[in-house]
């Protein structure tokens, strides 16, 4: 698919640098996925028997991600902070901030 790009000079040059990164890529995929099912599989185990958004894996994948992306942890504290215990629920949401943010992305 990316060689149909490469009659153009610029976009050539892109779908090249992709091709080069490929490997790396699917490395930082498959790890990226490893955490992310993982931190999902934890919130429906922590949280589902409370909270709706951690229910099930597919609704959990979907809390995680708004929660990565909307960085605003107030949103869903009050409902998660009941769900689970105290240190449990501040240990699951900052790690999984800190490591998927900083580290992986």
């Amino acid at each position: 698919m990316l060689k149909s790009l490469d009659f153009q000079e610029r976009m050539g040059m892109v779908t090249r640098t992709i091709s080069n990164a490929a490997s790396d890529l699917w490395h930082f995929i498959l790890l990226f996925l490893i955490v992310f099912i993982g931190y999902a599989i934890v919130g429906v185990l922590l949280f589902g028997h409370q909270f709706e958004g951690m229910k099930n894996l597919s609704s959990s994948c979907i809390t995680l991600t708004i929660l990565l992306l909307n960085f605003d942890t107030t949103q869903f504290f009050a409902s998660m902070s009941h769900a689970a215990d105290f240190a449990a629920f501040h240990i699951f949401l900052w790690s999984y901030l800190f490591i998927v943010f900083f580290i992986l992305f």
